[in-house]
């Protein structure tokens, strides 16, 4: 079964709610609590009135394979809605869920199984998450928007092969929106999704890339920030730059299947015109060439996710993919 799956409760302003079935509970005081590790993921979702959910799959991930399927809907909303929470929960086995809408596009509900980049042009990033349970929370007055009907992707990548597993051979994602009203709103949210496809790992060496971001034409305040690279990457590391060096650290990683999600617990003023880049090392101990590309078994990324306000008023997503360089490489 391939599907995103709601069940709709009225909502205020005419919106509607997409859920899950709910269970009764029993007295855990006196009944042994057992988890499933065969069950697929569940989450209660928002209140009426607070907010949507979302349920992607659940889908078949054969043993040996990894699949990336996009997931494409309409929002069942009636009006905008502002998005101060996101909540995501998917089963074991997901290297990501990357969430995309669109204002210009319009794709008819159904899943379609693919590695082709998107149309960047005609979508704009939402969030992202490489973590099987995250919350991700706003500062008071930030919000993401949505449209009413709202056009959507929601792109799962899941693998259970020799990197990564999936135990129960299943992928399932859950998404929760939680909402505010419109009149508690001062700045919209902004998306960064930047990548380094300069890579290019020679057999049995280690190599070291640099990507200098494009910078912000106005200063901004950091709320999020998140690398990605897959099991050849060692260390990804984010900071200022002046020209031949990173000048201090931002971010670092060094953990390629459970990358931390930096949530600033102050919002990091990065004035415009300034130089970001991200350093990313990598060893290639096989003897193959690893180029860049989205198959974690035979491929390599160096992405870097930003979310950052004030954010522009159409919700357009900053798309930064050109530019990179090695650093360094030495035989290992």
């Amino acid at each position: 079964m391939q599907s995103i799956r709601y069940r709709s409760i009225p909502l205020v302003a005419g919106a509607m709610l997409a859920g899950s079935l709910l269970y009764g509970c029993k007295d855990t005081a006196t009944t042994p609590v057992t988890v499933d590790p065969n069950a697929d993921v569940t989450m209660t979702a928002p209140p009426a009135g607070k907010g949507i959910q979302v349920v992607i799959g659940p889908f078949d991930v054969p043993s040996g394979q990894e699949v990336q399927k996009n997931f494409y809907q309409k929002l069942p909303i009636d009006s905008d809605i502002y998005i101060t929470k996101v909540e995501f929960k998917f089963n074991s086995g997901s290297h990501h869920l990357n969430i995309f809408k669109s204002d210009t596009t319009n794709v008819p509900d159904g899943v379609v199984d693919s590695f082709s980049a998107l149309q960047f042009e005609s979508w704009d990033m939402v969030a992202a998450s490489q973590k099987g349970e995250y919350v991700w929370t706003l500062p008071p007055g930030t919000a993401i928007k949505l449209k009413a009907h709202q056009q959507m992707d929601f792109q799962t990548h899941y693998v259970n092969a020799g990197t990564q597993s999936t135990p129960n051979g299943r992928g399932k994602a859950i998404v929760n929106f939680w909402t505010t009203d419109k009149s508690n709103v001062t700045s919209l949210v902004g998306a960064v999704f930047s990548n380094n496809k300069a890579l290019d790992l020679k057999p049995h060496t280690a190599q070291t890339y640099c990507k200098v971001m494009k910078p912000f034409d106005h200063d901004v305040s950091l709320l999020l920030m998140t690398g990605h690279f897959h099991s050849r990457g060692k260390t990804f590391i984010v900071g200022h730059w002046d020209g031949t060096k990173l000048t201090d650290t931002i971010y670092q990683s060094s953990a390629w299947s459970d990358p931390p999600i930096l949530q600033f617990a102050t919002p990091l003023t990065v004035k415009a015109g300034d130089s970001i880049a991200y350093i990313t090392t990598y060893e290639n101990r096989t003897d193959n060439e690893i180029k860049f590309g989205p198959h974690v078994e035979i491929e390599e990324h160096a992405n870097l996710f930003t979310f950052y306000y004030p954010g522009p008023a159409t919700g357009k997503a900053v798309y930064d993919f050109t530019g990179g360089f090695l650093m360094k490489t030495e035989n290992i």
